[in-house]
């Protein structure tokens, strides 16, 4: 079990939020920083000579990933879903896992040269795919206050029908958005906004439905792009719940391929409707991906053992693309600070997801 480390004394961890950019591009160079909420534009194409020289649009935006992806659940679901743009491929995953029964309802579709509709403006964004048999819908109204997921699937030869909908409350008064530009070399960067919100919605099949709306319904949204290189790695970890305290808790860690990640990352800790930012980690797993993870930072800030409880793993082996992709979902235990020392939670009980990525695209 991970033990509490660090000291009752100040921690000197200091990676300060500010108020966002209009876009991350201005005139034509990446507006870097850590910022307390999205960004009106996600300019990614308008950045000049990302590599060395200029490069016509269209190659830009062919090697820009991107992605909008879900994490969310209760005490008894975890939900995973996630349209990702890798260029020379679409993904689409759907996941419902139900912890009490080890039961799960997927749906993914693997589809060359597939784009979903991302654009540059988070807010009044509708990202969907939809054929005969399933359909997948995330909506973003974030002036309004809300966001939503939708997703279906019909009987067929690969599982069992299903339905849902759910929708997360977007406000200042529950919610605290984290968003980043940050450094991948030369004149690339990855963007980001992250958010721990409430949850309300229904999910059924079989005949059975089943209602969120509780005060443990929450899940965690991610808005990303980047211009990563052509052989992408990273770890990273991601947990919610209600603490032993009753708060609405969250945590975003990651270790990826971002320069000077001690000025620069996105790993965050949610309590209720505030944010803080968390130091550099590093994934450990001494007995592979399937057995326990270590994650800890140099701070005495996160010292986090992650259990897998479901593996969710892909690979793809084509001649011009790759991926080793393991995504398990499972629970964690030990502990989290903010870098005041004045917030300490303890994450038994915090249910989320890791991924150990690899894409060559």
């Amino acid at each position: 079990m991970a033990g509490e480390s660090g000291s009752d004394e100040r921690p000197l961890y200091s990676r300060p939020f500010s108020d966002p950019p209009p876009s991350v591009v201005r005139d034509g160079e990446f507006v870097l920083g850590c910022f307390n909420g999205p960004p009106e534009l996600a300019n990614m194409l308008d950045v000049r000579a990302p590599y060395h020289y200029p490069v016509p649009r269209w190659v830009k935006d062919f090697r820009c990933k991107e992605w909008k992806a879900f994490q969310f659940g209760d005490k008894r679901w975890f939900f995973f879903a996630a349209l990702y743009e890798g260029k020379s491929f679409g993904l689409l995953q759907f996941c419902a896992w139900d912890r009490e029964r080890a039961k799960s309802f997927e749906m993914k579709r693997i589809i060359p040269f597939r784009s979903f509709g991302i654009g540059d403006r988070l807010d009044g964004e509708t990202t969907e795919y939809k054929d005969r048999r399933s359909a997948l819908r995330f909506g973003f109204d974030l002036s309004g206050g809300s966001v939503t997921v939708d997703a279906s699937k019909a009987r067929g030869p690969y599982g069992k029908a299903f339905a849902g909908s759910f929708t997360f409350a977007y406000n200042a008064r529950q919610t605290a958005p984290s968003a980043v530009c940050l450094p991948l070399g030369l004149n690339r960067a990855m963007y980001s906004t992250k958010v721990l919100m409430p949850m309300q919605g229904w999910f059924e099949s079989g005949g059975e439905r089943y209602e969120f709306g509780s005060p443990d319904a929450m899940g965690v949204m991610d808005d990303h792009k980047g211009y990563y290189p052509y052989n992408m790695r990273y770890d990273w970890v991601t947990g919610f719940g209600q603490d032993g305290r009753g708060r609405r808790v969250g945590f975003n860690l990651t270790d990826n391929q971002v320069r000077d990640q001690s000025a620069y990352n996105e790993n965050v800790l949610w309590i209720n409707s505030r944010a803080f930012p968390l130091p550099p980690i590093k994934v450990t797993r001494p007995n592979g991906v399937e057995k326990p993870w270590h994650i800890q930072d140099t701070e005495g800030l996160v010292d986090l053992i992650f259990k897998p409880e479901r593996q969710n793993d892909l690979k793809i082996n084509l001649l011009f693309a790759a991926t080793d992709y393991h995504g398990p979902f499972g629970s964690f235990e030990g502990t989290l600070r903010s870098p005041d020392g004045a917030e300490k939670v303890d994450a038994q009980g915090l249910f989320g997801m890791g991924e150990q990525k690899y894409l060559r695209a």
